[in-house]
């Protein structure tokens, strides 16, 4: 499969020592913890919920990150394997390479569904 059109603008954020990339046009609003009810990304990777960021995605629901950048720059949208796809929901688009290291780029509104699917609601 040959890689997508090049992506750009994105939140290049940290979830424990976790990577995960959102596209910046997804997020409504960043704020911090406390002023949403966010799900902590941390949750997808067993680890203990927590948060020093919440981005609100323009849907309303809201992911909690430990770490944020924003990256201007376009990156290839490298393909992403229809297992790991489906093992995060459908919330996995691809993998940009970013700063010399993989980043899973994730839809925000599908991983925050995501995250609360997967603990029952109670992320």
């Amino acid at each position: 499969m040959a890689p997508a059109g090049p992506v750009r603008g994105m939140l290049l954020c940290h979830a424990g020592p976790h990577r995960l990339a959102f596209l910046a046009h997804e997020v409504l609003s960043i704020t911090s913890p406390g002023e949403e009810d966010a799900a902590s990304a941390r949750l997808a990777f067993h680890a203990s919920a927590g948060a020093s960021r919440v981005l609100v995605a323009t849907s309303g629901g809201a992911v909690g990150v430990d770490a944020l950048e924003i990256d201007a720059e376009a990156h290839p949208l490298l393909p992403a394997p229809p297992v790991a796809v489906s093992a995060s929901g459908g919330s996995l688009r691809g993998f940009v390479l970013a700063r010399g290291v993989l980043w899973p780029l994730l839809g925000l509104a599908d991983f925050e569904r995501f995250l609360r699917r997967r603990m029952g609601g109670a992320a």
